[in-house]
């Protein structure tokens, strides 16, 4: 038995070296496993506070778009109401144009009338000049 025992002992003391050596590897193992799973979590806390992050972002351009969005509303609006009065000045311009335009016209077929005649009414049309320069005008 005593040539057993030193074997028996060898034998052991490799087996607990064995057991020793797979628990050591079994926990580096677990630890491999934590360390990755806290930078998993790591990762994924970083990830949501980016998403957060760029949904306030967006958030904010958008409220900004909309501003921007309104107040281009708001001078198309002003455009097109200067464009309007634009428009309506110049219609009325040339109504006023043109009824001056109608008005020297007759007045000149009236003065060359007078002036064709035989013989020629030369005061008839330096009266209706003087009235025109002196007298009342008409209004537009």
């Amino acid at each position: 038995m005593s040539a057993e025992v030193p074997t028996i002992i060898a034998a052991l003391s490799a087996a607990a070296a064995v057991g020793t050596f797979l628990a050591y590897l079994y926990f580096a193992r677990r630890s491999v496993m934590g360390v990755a799973r806290e930078e998993a979590l790591a990762l994924a806390e970083t990830r949501a506070e980016v998403i957060a992050e760029l949904r306030a972002r967006l958030a904010s351009l958008e409220q900004r778009h909309n501003r921007m969005k309104a107040d281009c509303e708001g001078q198309v609006h002003e455009l097109q109401r200067s464009l309007e009065e634009a428009r309506t000045e110049a219609r009325e311009a040339y109504q006023t144009q043109r009824f001056y335009s109608s008005t020297a016209i007759d007045l000149l077929e009236h003065l060359l009338g007078d002036l064709e005649q035989a013989p020629p009414n030369v005061d008839g049309a330096l009266t209706r000049i003087r009235e025109l320069l002196f007298g009342d005008r008409p209004a537009a």
